[in-house]
C-alpha cells in the first residue's frame, strides 16, 4: 500500500486503523477508500445507485453521495483532457427535447470534435423564451438526429447520448450539465481511478 495523496511508500498505521504517509503527513482510512473503489466500479459498471447499495452493503445515501462527487470529478477529467486539445475539427449545436417535448425542459449544447475526442459546452437555457406552436413544432423536428451530418463523430455521440439519457428520469436542469459530462466522459473512454476522488 501507498499513500493515496503522494504515492510514498512508508505509512504510520495509527490506533484508529487509518494510516498517516510519513512523507506528505496526510491520514486517509483504507475502509473510506474500499467503499470508494465498490461504489466506482458499480457505477462504471452501470449499476443503479440501488443496485449498488444492495450488492456492496452500502447505505444508499452514501452511494447517491460518492456517485455525485464522481460525476463532478468526471466532468472535471472531461475539462482536463479539452484543456490539452489539439486543433478543433468539426462542431455542431444540439438542442435535446426530452420525451414529453415540453421546450421549456429542453437543454441546448455545443459539441465538439477535438483531435478524435468529443467535447461538450452547455449554451444558454430556452425556458425564457416565448415560442409559438409553430416554432415549438419546429424544434421538435429539427432537434432530433434525422438529418444527415457530415461529422461523424458529432453524430455518433448523439446518439450514444439519446440512449445513455434514457434511462434517467426527472433531471433537474442544474444537473443535467454532469450527466451530459458522464456521456461525454463514457463515449470518449476515458479513465477514472479511486485516487481521483480523493481531496
Amino acid at each position: 500500500m501507498s499513500c493515496v495523496y503522494c504515492g510514498h511508500y512508508i505509512l504510520y498505521k495509527l490506533n484508529d486503523g487509518n494510516f498517516k504517509c510519513a512523507k506528505c503527513k496526510r491520514k486517509f482510512s483504507p475502509k473510506k477508500l474500499q467503499r470508494k473503489a465498490k461504489i466506482l466500479k458499480g457505477f462504471l459498471d452501470e449499476l443503479t445507485p440501488n443496485e449498488i447499495s444492495q450488492k456492496y452493503n452500502i447505505s444508499y445515501a452514501t452511494v447517491v453521495k460518492e456517485i455525485k462527487n464522481i460525476r463532478i470529478v468526471m466532468a472535471q477529467i472531461c475539462e482536463e483532457h479539452f484543456l490539452k486539445k489539439e486543433d478543433i475539427k468539426e462542431f455542431e449545436e444540439y438542442l435535446y427535447i426530452p420525451k414529453n417535448k415540453n421546450i421549456k425542459k429542453a437543454q441546448n449544447f455545443l459539441t465538439i470534435d477535438f483531435g478524435g475526442k468529443i467535447y461538450n459546452i452547455m449554451l444558454s437555457s430556452l425556458k425564457n423564451y416565448d415560442y409559438n406552436e409553430e416554432e415549438i413544432k419546429y424544434l421538435c423536428t429539427q432537434s432530433r438526429i434525422i438529418k444527415i451530418y457530415d461529422k461523424k463523430l458529432i453524430k455518433e455521440f448523439w446518439l450514444y447520448f439519446e440512449e445513455f439519457i434514457k434511462k434517467y428520469k426527472g433531471i433537474s436542469e442544474k444537473q443535467f450539465f454532469y450527466y451530459l459530462k458522464e456521456a461525454e466522459f463514457r463515449f470518449n473512454g476515458y479513465k477514472i481511478e479511486v485516487k481521483d476522488l480523493i481531496y
